[in-house]
């Protein structure tokens, strides 16, 4: 084996999935192939583990309980640059285009072969690091996401760690609408003194020095779902 293959092969593994036998099924089918792994059951346990240690990929189940994959994937994306591999019994087309869209770096329908997952796990392995796009544009809105810059119609806008992290998400994923509860998860994870009204409240910063006159409006309520960027 050569050398970089062998530390492939050796790579540190995040495997998270609720389901308790498939997690143990992960475990050893992986470090039967060589992987070190790491196994969670649930998103939080996976971001809380990601604060303590790094990974060189993620296996991502879609279905979980607390935040779902969907939503799990831009909240790793800000804790990590390891590529993320989904899992998912759904293997429809929009699934798999959702899951990809998200930020998923690939893939794989359950079930599945493990020769195919180790293979997958190890491609992703050999691309080139992967990061984070540093800059986000939308109209005449850029974020710079390494320098965590903003500017609107060329004049840059000021804006607090929170506010900041809020719009992010909104940029990174324009015309979809996230509901409060996603936005709460994403920006303020375990906060425990999140008050009711705190997304409202951000929004509402936001919208008076983002949308100010003379600039047109871009952050929108979509009454009785939640909040868009478009």
């Amino acid at each position: 084996m050569t050398p970089i293959m062998d530390a492939i092969s050796n790579s540190s593994v995040l495997v998270v999935d609720d389901e308790r036998h498939m997690r143990e099924l992960l475990e050893i089918g992986l470090v039967q192939r060589g992987f070190r792994v790491h196994a969670v059951a649930d998103g939080l346990a996976a971001l809380k583990l990601l604060e303590a240690q790094s990974v060189d990929v993620i296996v991502l189940d879609l279905m979980l309980p607390k935040i779902d994959g969907i939503t799990l994937l831009p909240m790793l994306r800000r804790a990590t640059e390891a590529p993320v591999l989904m899992l998912s019994a759904k293997s429809d087309v929009r699934t798999r285009v959702s899951g990809l869209e998200s930020g998923a770096d690939d893939y794989l329908a359950k079930p599945f072969e493990f020769d195919e997952l180790a293979a997958r796990i190890r491609s992703a392995l050999r691309r080139p690091s992967l990061r984070e796009v540093d800059v986000v544009s939308y109209a005449d809105l850029t974020i710079d996401m390494l320098k965590r810059r903003v500017e609107r119609a060329g004049e840059v806008v000021a804006l607090s760690t929170r506010e900041f992290d809020l719009l992010s998400v909104l940029a990174r994923q324009p015309e979809r609408v996230f509901k409060r509860s996603q936005l709460l998860d994403i920006v303020w994870g375990n906060d425990t003194e999140v008050l009711p009204n705190t997304v409202e409240t951000y929004i509402s910063y936001l919208r008076a020095k983002i949308d100010r006159p003379p600039n047109r409006k871009l952050i929108y309520t979509i009454r009785g779902v939640g909040y868009s960027l478009r």
